[in-house]
């Protein structure tokens, strides 16, 4: 469990922050993942990726919060390690455009949203995406296609013509 919670909890919580408003609401999502994961491993099929069934759990305990409207409080950790693979500057820019990638992402629909975080940030492939959402292959090409043009857009405002 130790090392699937070291692999994806942080990418959950990416996941579920495009579903909520809160963070700490995200973050309690990302705990509850894992806890159905660990209670329900025994019942993993193998018929698709342990991504995608982990983040099909997660999306389910979104949708689900977000129709109960509840709050929660959660205390933030602070990551364990410090990230030595960039020099400072680079770091910062680095950093800068995530920032603002990230920004321009939040300015999408929820659908697009989604579909973003989970093609370029997960790195999945549309066929777990489209179990994941549980919507059909082609709908997710097409929203990948729409999500990029609106991103493209939203960038050009921004003053970015890429990064």
């Amino acid at each position: 469990m130790k090392v699937l919670y070291d692999k994806y909890s942080g990418a959950l919580f990416h996941f579920a922050r495009n579903y909520l408003a809160d963070e700490n609401d995200a973050s309690d999502i990302v705990h509850e993942t894992m806890m159905e994961v660990w209670r329900n491993a025994a019942r993993f099929e193998g018929r698709s990726s342990i991504k995608s069934w982990i983040f099909t759990i997660a999306r389910n305990k979104s949708i689900d919060r977000n129709r109960k409207g509840r709050r929660l409080q959660y205390t933030d950790t602070l990551p364990d390690h410090e990230d030595e693979t960039l020099n400072p500057a680079d770091a910062m820019e680095a950093a800068q455009d995530e920032e603002l990638i990230r920004a321009c992402v939040r300015k999408l629909n929820e659908n697009h949203r989604n579909i973003i975080h989970l093609v370029f940030f997960q790195n999945l492939s549309y066929q777990e995406i489209a179990r994941i959402e549980d919507i059909p292959l082609g709908t997710v090409k097409t929203r990948v296609l729409h999500a990029k043009k609106k991103l493209v857009h939203i960038l050009a405002q921004e003053g970015r013509k890429s990064l």
